[in-house]
């Protein structure tokens, strides 16, 4: 519920702080006094789009506070977002550039989630309602809203994308079917090519190697048998030599023991010399140098450089390639199973009718009931006899399911009911517009209502049947109404007054909330005028009284 607003330096309001209540609560005040303005805020602070027009004139920003005690919703969404939910205070500015800022409890927050919360906070029904209601999307939104199938109805929708996304698919891979096939020829003739030499990671540089080591096989001979000779075979062999060395030190050593370390050293280094020597003719033993392997060797380099220049990459990238092109045809064998794809759209055809048709099932039901309810609220609203059909019927599939969702209406009995956008009479329209605004708003969990003139175009009798049934309507919620007709503005639970002001200047607006005895003033002045007199001012206790 709307707890307190506080608006600073919008439009025409230069401070302005409104304390909330529970029931019905009327706002009324002359032409171009500014009643709107309230609603703007609100919707502003809701979300909607920003303008610097909103910025009074000579301030520097526009700032609207709202505070909320959120419902359970609310508090779902802030948690789920890591806010607090104890408390929802929402502000938002305006700057005279026109660039606005969101916060909710002191933190700044996306437009996204600003309207997500507004979903769960207040319902705007605009004067002009009955324009959106004769749209065949906005009647299918209220039905969906007023039987409580908003998650079939979006379970609908996502079942119609996910289906119109397969059979993309399945077009597109029936339309690219000859490109496909001429990829595909490539590939496999690239891949063939490649899987000739058989390439592996890591073999070209294996080969490289093999290559170099065989091209200088006698050089390589040569050179390790004469170190091989040299560190043990020869006569002075290194090997030998540090041994003898590593004795006759370690005989001074005898002498004088810090020379043992230094024989120890020489020791040890005629050991490596022999472990080097052996090592070395491990090397020999193991090592291929047939010039015969280089003949293959040779040849097989050769077989990569081919390729390779016949696929323009560079001999160390065909192990790669060979993977990405393997990878390739199986996306693309994939991409011309046609017979896969066409299977995947059946099934998806299938589920998305079971869903349709489950929905359109339980809309016909509802739409029984709704057309019931609201042809009983039309008999109050001058409409005695009308009928109101909300009809449910087969139609090809779309996103909203497989049924048509028409309003029609009788105006008075013995007519047949028409669609709601051919009643020709424009005061008929917006009495029926109400009728089914007020009764889908019954089935809404929303707790603050808000409307805006929505009575626009009747009077009478039928304004004071308006009246109460916003106020039956507020009974268990908060209910902000705009109004223009005394009948209405003499229901309501509280009752604020706009009015406009000149302190030569500027202009501003102020709403104020009226003590009883100001009450029946406003009353009186909205049912006959400037010009209060003592019959108007019994007429606005009399309909206060009722």
């Amino acid at each position: 519920m709307l707890l307190s607003l506080t608006i600073q330096d919008f439009v025409i309001v230069s401070q302005l702080t409104l304390d909330c209540s529970r029931g019905l609560t009327v706002l009324s005040g002359e032409t171009g006094a500014g009643k709107s303005i309230l609603i703007d805020a609100l919707s502003l602070c809701m979300g909607e789009r920003s303008d610097a027009s909103f910025v009074r004139e000579g301030a520097d920003c526009a700032r609207i506070t709202a505070v909320f005690d959120p419902p359970q919703a609310a508090r779902d969404l802030l948690a789920a977002n890591d806010l607090p939910a104890d408390e929802l205070i929402i502000r938002r500015t305006v700057a005279r550039s026109g660039k606005s800022r969101a916060l909710v409890n002191e933190t700044p927050v996306t437009a996204g989630l600003l309207k997500s919360l507004a979903y769960c906070l207040i319902d705007i029904h605009g004067q002009h309602a009955f324009q959106s209601l004769v749209r065949a999307d906005e009647q299918r939104r209220l039905l969906d809203s007023h039987a409580g199938l908003q998650s079939e109805a979006d379970a609908v929708r996502q079942a119609w994308k996910r289906l119109q996304i397969s059979q993309d698919e399945l077009q597109a891979a029936r339309n690219a079917r000859e490109q496909i096939a001429a990829e595909r020829e490539k590939l496999a003739w690239q891949l063939e090519e490649i899987e000739r030499v058989s390439p592996q990671l890591g073999q070209w540089e294996e080969l490289c190697q093999q290559h170099q080591r065989l091209s200088h096989s006698a050089e390589l001979l040569e050179g390790i048998q004469g170190a091989i000779a040299e560190l043990e075979d020869a006569d002075e062999a290194i090997a030998s030599r540090l041994s003898s060395l590593s004795a006759r030190i370690s005989q001074l050593a005898r002498k004088d023991e810090s020379l043992d370390v230094f024989a120890k050293q020489v020791e040890a280094a005629a050991i490596e010399a022999q472990e080097a020597a052996r090592g070395l003719s491990g090397w020999l033993r193991g090592v291929d140098l047939d010039p015969d392997s280089l003949a293959d060797i040779d040849a097989r380099l050769g077989q990569w450089h081919s390729v390779s220049r016949k696929l323009r990459i560079n001999p160390e990238q065909l192990a790669d390639k060979a993977a990405d092109i393997r990878s390739r045809l199986a996306l693309l064998d994939r991409q011309v199973d046609l017979e896969a794809l066409t299977r995947i759209v059946n099934q998806q055809e299938t589920a998305f009718m079971e869903q349709a048709d489950a929905l359109r099932k339980k809309r016909s039901t509802a739409a029984k009931a709704l057309s019931q309810q609201v042809t009983d609220a039309m008999q109050g609203l001058n409409l005695t006899g009308g009928q109101f059909v909300c009809d449910v019927a087969k139609a090809e599939p779309h996103a909203g399911g497989t049924d048509k969702i028409e309003f029609c209406v009788a105006g008075h009995a013995g007519s047949t009911p028409r669609p709601l956008a051919k009643v020709a009479s424009g005061g008929e329209l917006a009495r029926i517009s109400l009728a089914i605004t007020v009764i889908t708003s019954q089935a809404s969990t929303i707790p603050t209502l808000i409307f805006d003139e929505v009575d626009s175009g009747i009077g009478g009798a039928v304004a004071e049947t308006v009246g109460r049934y916003l106020r039956t309507l507020a009974g268990n919620r908060q209910v902000l109404c705009v109004t223009h007709l005394p009948q209405v503005a003499a229901q309501g639970h509280q009752h604020w007054q706009v009015s406009k002001q000149f302190d030569g200047k500027a202009t501003s607006s102020r709403i104020v909330a009226l003590s009883a005895e100001e009450r029946t003033q406003e009353i009186a002045r909205m049912l006959g005028g400037q010009t209060i007199t003592e019959k108007t001012l019994a007429a606005a206790r009399e309909l206060l009284g009722a």
